[in-house]
């Protein structure tokens, strides 16, 4: 019975591994090799011109002919020493090679280090279409579990390193060029002299490669195991180091738990780190070994070929260097095939994550009734979020049975009509406010905006008619005019800005900062960056919301992180800034409802309640048991504003 336990809980673990194996190898099918070269020099062109190609191609010229030129120079000695030429004329012609050589050394060094800066810039650059990708990506995608895995993918390509991505996958190229090149010239040469040294030479360095790039086939797939420990160790890092974390550790004496953490993940990371290392290790004494039974032969029937008289010594001398320098070459071109393969997995993966962020261009249309007041239609909506644990073969209808965060709900929200939505946590709300939004897409059913399925309307243009306050209130570290315009301080209007802040009720703070509304916000960038309150961010928000003047205006519990009294005098400003808009007011709280025209009570994802306050609380259901239970803090207070909404 254990034993038939621990087979399906291994099988179980391995079903993720199998899957994921089976996503990256469909991805590498849709992205071959050469097709991920043409995409990198297309955006490389593109990014850094023409110019820097050219300097990347007098580089690799340059990096097969000066060690060819070197490897030849005591060959060339010997041949002019035994030619009776006068000792003049030879120092001469010694100098002008060397001098030659060095010339050739320090162009070629010249054109490596611009043609590094080069690929360095351009992979740099590059970030730019990340953050375009990004930031464009449609929504519900982007948060997914799926697309999270995507863009981890993505930013290895730019963000891992010199090492890692697309800068080393082109240095790979220009490496494998310049082995090729010189392993050509010296195939030449070679084959000259006698053709089974040459295959002699190209059939153990062939097996040499080979066992190199199943070796560093290995090393790849260790590696990804150990970066995936290691990001464990680094979030470990991150939250001891983290002052604010520091109360919790302490007071509930945690320091045991992570000391143990640390300890398991420390041993994990050096196992994975060991079976690269001994991967490189094996293959590099595979190599050694066979290259010196194969030198071993090569140099006997060398110096045998001399004894016999059938070649002098700079011969001799030119073919040494020439099996040493092919074993070099041959070395060089493994190196660069096992970086490339690495690496062209970052590329498949920014690729990848670049198609999935495309949004649908069927979604190109215009609001017709754009900065007008709207009324907004669902019909028969449902929205079930991802279920990572769906099982194989399973449909999606029975993945989202009797899960769906938002279920069947149909509705109507007049223009300039004030809408409470209020429930228990997890009821519903907030997944409801991102699907009117159009952050999320219905899993069936439709929206409408004025008639017009949302479905159909440019992205763009659609969020453009909304102003949201989600709960998870935060400013950015940039000035404070910038997080509240959300725009280049030369794209924004200052006079806005101070009104804004001055209705929001923030105006008399802000004189009280040294760069007034230029200070920046937060320590990110800024050392003397300025950290606002909780009550101070809620007005920021506002303020923000404010400035942005849409005709809709939506308010996902902003005052989440208040007391009751301080909400219900937030929402008082609320309501002011929302006269002659179609607004949406969501709370598992009720300071929101005493100004509102019509009050939802979710459920479960359903509206199980719907009318006004009066004809709710005589109802004697759900919304009035809870209003009951908060009525200590909001009864009086309803009464005192009940005649704002008559």
């Amino acid at each position: 019975m254990g034993r038939e336990k621990k087979k399906r809980n291994t099988n179980a673990e391995e079903k993720p591994a199998r899957k994921k194996k089976a996503e990256e190898a469909a991805d590498y099918r849709r992205y071959p090799l050469w097709d991920n070269y043409r995409s990198a020099f297309s955006r490389f062109r593109k990014i850094m011109g023409a110019r820097y190609l050219a300097v990347m191609g007098g580089h690799i010229v340059l990096a097969v002919l000066r060690p060819f030129a070197a490897m030849a120079l005591p060959s060339a000695v010997v041949y002019l020493l035994g030619s009776g030429w006068k000792p003049e004329l030879i120092f001469l012609s010694m100098a002008g090679y060397v001098v030659a050589l060095q010339a050739m050394g320090t162009a070629g060094d010249y054109l490596g280090s611009a043609s590094r800066k080069g690929r360095f810039m351009f992979r740099i650059r590059l970030g730019a279409e990340l953050f375009e990708a990004a930031l464009t990506a449609d929504f519900q995608k982007f948060e997914s579990a799926e697309g999270q895995r995507k863009m981890e993918g993505a930013r290895g390509n730019i963000y891992y390193g010199n090492d890692t991505g697309i800068e080393a996958f082109l240095d790979a190229f220009a490496n494998a060029v310049i082995a090729l090149a010189g392993l050509a010239v010296y195939s030449v040469i070679i084959g000259r002299i006698h053709f089974w040294l040459l295959l002699l030479l190209a059939g153990s360095s062939g097996v040499c490669m080979a066992v190199n790039v199943y070796a560093d086939q290995r090393t790849i797939r260790h590696a990804e195991k150990y970066i995936k420990v290691s990001q464990g160790y680094e979030y470990l890092k991150r939250e001891v180091l983290v002052p604010a974390n520091g109360k919790d550790i302490r007071l509930y004496r945690m320091w045991d738990w992570f000391r143990a953490a640390f300890g398991k993940m420390t041993e994990e990371m050096a196992y994975w780190s060991g079976r690269q290392r001994n991967c490189s290790i094996n293959a590099s004494l595979f190599e050694k070994a066979l290259s010196a039974v194969r030198d071993l032969l090569i140099y006997a029937y060398l110096i045998h070929q001399m004894a016999l008289g059938n070649i002098n010594l700079a011969g001799f001398l030119l073919c040494v260097g020439i099996v040493g320098g092919f074993g070099g070459w041959m070395n060089s071109l493994t190196s660069a095939m096992g970086e490339m393969l690495k690496n062209n997995r970052y590329m498949s993966r920014y690729r990848d994550f670049l198609d999935f962020s495309r949004e649908d261009s069927r979604q190109n249309a215009k609001v017709a009734n754009s900065g007008k007041i709207h009324e907004i239609r669902l019909e028969h909506v449902s929205f079930c979020y991802e279920n990572p644990s769906r099982e194989e073969g399973q449909s999606m209808e029975e993945n989202h049975s009797r899960k769906d965060a938002v279920h069947d709900l149909t509705l109507t929200i007049r223009p300039g009509e004030k809408l409470a939505l209020v429930g228990m946590n997890g009821a519903g709300k907030s997944t409801l406010i991102k699907l009117i939004c159009g952050l999320y897409r219905p899993t069936s059913g439709k929206i409408y905006l004025d008639g017009q399925d949302v479905s159909l309307l440019s992205p763009e243009d659609y969020r453009k008619e909304f102003a949201v306050v989600f709960q998870e209130v935060f400013a950015f570290s940039f000035p404070l005019s910038d997080n509240v315009s959300c725009r280049a301080a030369d794209e924004t209007d200052f006079g806005k800005v101070e009104k804004s802040l001055r209705d929001a009720g923030l105006w008399d703070r802000v004189q009280e900062l040294s760069g007034r509304e230029q200070t920046n916000l937060n320590k990110d960038l800024d050392a003397s960056g300025v950290t606002l309150s909780g009550g101070e961010l809620q007005r920021l928000m506002l303020a923000r919301a404010l400035y942005k003047d849409a005709p809709i205006v939506i308010l996902d519990e902003p005052t989440a992180a208040l007391d009751p009294i301080a909400e219900s005098r937030m929402y008082d400003k609320y309501f002011q800034m929302t006269q002659n808009k179609t607004s949406i007011f969501i709370s598992h709280r009720l300071s929101s409802t005493k100004f509102c025209h019509r009050i939802l009570y979710m459920e479960k994802g359903r509206i199980v309640e719907e009318g006004s306050h009066e004809a709710l609380m005589e109802k004697q259901g759900a919304y009035a048991a809870m209003f009951r239970t908060q009525a200590q803090y909001y009864e009086e207070d309803y009464r005192e504003n009940a005649v704002i909404t008559r």
